[in-house]
């Protein structure tokens, strides 16, 4: 499978996110009855929390690499692709290490002298870019820049995630200079590629810049509104916008049409499980119609993308959000009014036959679309059922008038199968 590594990693940063919270009770509880530790739980609270975010960033560029965004009617092998992808980049791949490991040990010499890292960044900075500038050489120092805007970058990005996490605003004025430095490098290196070196897309470099540009953004905007969940919600659409109608059409990002369109789909995602999770726990009502709206246009935005490049993943984004605006929507405004547990059964057994009857009103183009609506259409009887008898004994006959309502769903998913087969 081609996502296995992606949603390994996955697996391992949530699992040493969780671990990380436990070391943090863990730490609260023994604290509390006054025994001593021979460790820190805060400092291994500290290396779990690096290490889950690891994983994330692995998993992100196994995503990137493996997952078949752009699929159409050709099955692609990723294994060639792979290999002549290293073999290209082998010795950038070790160029970036070496200045990984070359960032660590001074960081760590630093720490142990106690001195702040962060003024180096800020030292380097200033004066690569100032070099960058003034030198009549300067385009030797694009790779240096570059290189060094992509790791300090990475570094702030783990930053704010991990104030976003622990809601602890420690930055100092120092920080601000340099995250506001490495964004306008970003801008210096975009330039400079595509205007003065003529050069193809770094498709890397402007993903790295997004991601940043993201975090940034986020995070200055939660120091003044303070709810991360809208601030993700907002930023994440309004990306998604910018990038699908203004910088795709921009000449200056002709040759990044891909990356762009890897990037407004990723934030597709991002936009419409941050909205759901705004609405569900810190809805205000003046807002619930426009995020609605929003989610609205992001399904159908979704449903656009799985057409144009048989993308399964935005095929079941599509669903997530226009069916938790037919739930919502009712459970809001009609079942809070009237608390009929009975006719939020019968509301949630006519969504899933009109699921299945959609097939036969609307055209798909492949046959796994068919065979997904189906399975979404059985799966919420499965659910309605099951919500059925929490809420009421468990009775024989209704579940043989529940059971002939899920034989009339089958019949007719084989009946259309078996026509669009034949």
């Amino acid at each position: 499978m081609n996502l296995l590594l992606f949603l390994i990693s996955i697996i391992f940063s949530f699992i040493f996110y969780s671990f990380h919270n436990l070391s943090i009770l863990w730490n609260f509880l023994w604290y509390n009855k006054y025994i001593y530790l021979n460790f820190t739980s805060l400092s291994l609270s500290w290396n779990l929390l690096f290490e889950s975010f690891i994983f994330l960033i692995i998993g992100f560029v196994f995503f990137i690499l493996f997952s078949t965004f752009f699929q159409k009617n050709t099955q692609i092998n990723t294994t060639p692709y792979l290999k002549n992808w290293i073999k290209k980049n082998f010795k950038t791949i070790l160029y970036y290490i070496g200045f990984i490991l070359f960032y660590v040990s001074i960081s760590m010499i630093l720490k142990k002298l106690n001195f702040n890292f962060d003024y180096i960044i800020f030292s380097i900075n200033i004066i690569i870019i100032t070099t960058f500038f003034i030198s009549s050489r300067f385009f030797i120092l694009a790779d240096l820049l570059k290189i060094n805007n992509v790791i300090f970058s990475s570094i702030y990005i783990f930053l704010f995630i991990n104030t976003f996490l622990i809601k602890q605003y420690d930055f100092l004025i120092i920080d601000f200079i340099n995250s506001i430095i490495i964004l306008f490098s970003f801008i210096i290196i975009l330039y400079t590629d595509k205007v003065l070196l003529k050069n193809k897309s770094d498709g890397f470099v402007l993903i790295n810049f997004f991601i940043y540009t993201f975090f940034f953004i986020s995070f200055y905007f939660n120091l003044i509104f303070n709810n991360i969940s809208f601030i993700f919600s907002f930023i994440s659409f309004s990306l998604n916008i910018l990038i699908y109608y203004l910088l795709r059409k921009i000449s200056f990002f002709k040759n990044s049409k891909i990356t762009l369109t890897v990037l407004w789909i990723f934030l597709s995602y991002i936009s419409i499980i941050a909205w759901i999770y705004y609405l569900l726990f810190y809805n205000t009502s003046y807002l619930e119609s426009i995020i609605i709206g929003i989610l609205f246009y992001s399904a159908f935005f979704n449903f656009k993308i799985h057409k144009l490049y048989e993308n399964y993943t935005s095929f079941v984004f599509f669903f997530i959000s226009a069916y938790f605006i037919i739930f919502y929507s009712y459970y809001n405004y009609i079942y809070l009014i009237n608390h009929n547990d009975l006719s939020l059964v019968f509301y949630g057994f006519t969504i899933s036959l009109l699921t299945a009857l959609s097939t036969y009103l609307y055209k798909y183009k492949r046959i796994y679309d068919y065979y997904i609506m189906y399975f979404i259409s059985l799966l919420i009887s499965l659910i309605v059922t099951a919500y059925y008898f929490y809420i009421n004994p468990f009775d024989l006959f209704n579940l043989w008038i529940i059971l002939l309502y899920d034989s009339i769903l089958v019949f007719l998913s084989y009946n259309k199968l078996r026509k669009i087969e034949n």
